[in-house]
């Protein structure tokens, strides 16, 4: 029996994550996929280079994102992510490893730094895979010939990207003051209540007020915060082209960015699904299949070797956390 609303919804993904599995396993080749898989033979760990690169570079960009005189050494930052993406990785992804984050550097850092941190480096790498996305979307339209249901997506996309720039653009035209600070105090002129009062909104003020000092402060955080989006998405994309290359379908540059495009926009609708169980594989072989090329079997098994290769490393060394000294009260 169901006992919370949060059962009923990661049941509900994970039935539909193993539907989706089976879907997949129905329309691909099997016996090609498993023989491409095996002819891969030693050359198999090299395809995990790509991604080795790719979680160095997150871990950088994280790290740059903390303050100057608050910021963890990069080899416990690596463990902090490497542990907590692996139990997403297996839970709701961001519900359970952002927060998990925290916790983690608890000893080290304080929250709302930390929090800060991560809101900062998620909004960077969100906001230029998010354009990275768009320009991609709207080459494929134009050189890639592709069924009427995927030229409608990817365009679907690149207006999308054009409609959320425009707004970042109005947003990020105010260079001093805060935003949700304004907020709360109208809010508290029409209810008459002093919100600031409460541990929760001061949480919040205090990660918004860390951020926005962050945004405005160090140019060379912005600049680095700018192009390691950029780095890894081609690494990503790199990562499909290498894939395919290896099993003998050669792909364009914009075949491979347009693949892990849809599976980047994909893994955001199946974020909920434990493992990504299903999703993963579907998203990846759908837009191989689509430009009709074989070896998108390949690349799901690839990617989900992947995932459980770097779970088991963030689980193998899922970092400690030292409870802080408590001050001791004074004598009576």
């Amino acid at each position: 029996m169901f006992r919370s609303v949060p059962q009923i919804v990661s049941w509900s993904a994970l039935a539909v994550g193993v539907l989706l599995f089976l879907v997949t396993l129905a329309r691909i080749d099997l016996d090609e996929t498993l023989n491409s898989v095996g002819a891969l033979g030693l050359a198999f760990p090299v395809l995990l280079l790509p991604s080795a690169c790719w979680q160095l570079l997150r871990t950088w960009g994280w790290s740059v994102a903390f303050p100057d005189h608050a910021r963890p050494t990069f080899g416990h930052l690596f463990r902090v992510r490497m542990a907590t993406d692996a139990i997403g990785f297996f839970t709701v992804r961001g519900i359970t490893g952002e927060p998990l984050k925290v916790v983690l550097l608890y000893d080290r850092v304080t929250p709302s730094i930390t929090t800060a941190a991560i809101a900062l480096e998620r909004m960077a790498f969100a906001v230029i895979s998010l354009v990275l996305a768009g320009v991609v979307s709207w080459v494929a339209v134009r050189r890639l010939t592709m069924p009427g249901a995927w030229d409608a997506v990817f365009t679907i996309v690149s207006i999308a990207t054009v409609v959320v720039v425009i707004i970042l653009a109005q947003v990020a035209r105010r260079r001093t003051g805060d935003y949700l600070g304004r907020v709360v105090q109208r809010i508290g002129r029409l209810t008459g209540r002093a919100l600031e009062t409460s541990r929760i909104v001061r949480f919040i003020l205090d990660v918004e007020d860390i951020l926005l000092e962050l945004l405005r402060g160090d140019r060379r955080r912005l600049i680095i915060l700018t192009v390691l989006p950029v780095v890894c998405y081609l690494i990503s994309a790199f990562e499909v082209w290498f894939v395919l290359w290896a099993v003998g379908e050669p792909i364009s540059v914009t075949a491979a960015l347009a693949i892990d495009t849809f599976v980047r926009l994909a893994s955001i609708a199946y974020a909920p699904i434990p493992g990504g169980l299903g999703a993963l594989e579907a998203s990846n072989v759908a837009p191989v299949a689509m430009l009709g090329l074989g070896g998108g079997g390949v690349l799901a098994f690839v990617r989900r070797v992947k995932g459980l290769v770097w779970a088991a490393i963030g689980l193998a060394c899922y970092p400690k956390v030292t409870p802080r000294p408590t001050t001791p009260s004074p004598a009576r």
